[in-house]
């Protein structure tokens, strides 16, 4: 799926380039974009750093401000099989990831230079089942996943393929971010320990390039 995307983008950029340079952006008061990132924002998997991928959508506020919400969704699951017999052990996890931006664009070309700031949250919960080789009760264990709020800068430049499709790479720096961990239970024996937490202050974020289509 990652490929056909990639070439349907180069594809597009092909036609675009060769096409007249008069593109003139449909960026204004009022304009909406869809948002589809890929290989980044900082992976757009879910990273310490905030979500870093998936889609999202954009409302102008104006033709040089805009406000950008993005939401990312990611379930993993696996499974061990016992040896040679048994129960069998398996993992699950559900990340959930969600971003508000302010951006700020520097001219109204076709090639739009950017800045601005966002807020990020992102949540993950997990349940791992052990493996039983042989006869046994399987243990079991919940918690212990990162939730993560953080403030990031943002820079980055947008280039408008035609009017209604552009495309933008971006860089965010983190300026701080908060991670805590949930306990970690245990059904078997049954125990219990404490999660921590973390607190980071300025550092690299992630870069990533999105398609936008604007309606």
């Amino acid at each position: 799926m990652k490929k056909v995307l990639v070439l349907a983008v180069a594809i597009a950029m092909i036609f675009g380039l060769a096409s007249a340079q008069d593109v003139v952006p449909v960026a204004k008061t009022g304009s909406k974009s869809l948002n589809f990132t890929f290989g980044g924002l900082g992976a757009f998997g879910i990273n310490p750093s905030g979500p870093n991928g998936g889609i999202g959508v954009s409302y102008f506020l104006n033709s040089d401000a805009a406000i950008r919400a993005g939401l990312q969704l990611g379930l993993a699951t696996t499974s061990t099989p016992a040896n040679p017999s048994g129960t069998d052990g398996s993992t699950s996890s559900l990340t959930l990831g969600i971003a508000g931006d302010y951006l700020m664009y520097m001219n109204a070309g076709r090639v739009r230079p950017y800045m601005g700031a966002g807020i990020h949250f992102t949540t993950q919960s997990s349940d791992t089942k052990y493996v039983v080789n042989g006869p046994g009760t399987q243990d079991e264990q919940k918690g212990g996943t990162p939730t993560t709020f953080g403030l990031a800068g943002i820079i980055g430049a947008e280039f408008f393929i035609y009017s209604e499709l552009s495309l933008s790479a971006e860089y965010q720096l983190n300026i701080i971010s908060l991670t805590s961990t949930s306990d970690l239970t245990n059904s078997n024996p049954s125990s219990t320990q404490k999660g921590g937490s973390s607190l980071n202050i300025l550092g690299f974020g992630g870069g990533g390039a999105t398609l936008h289509i604007y309606f």
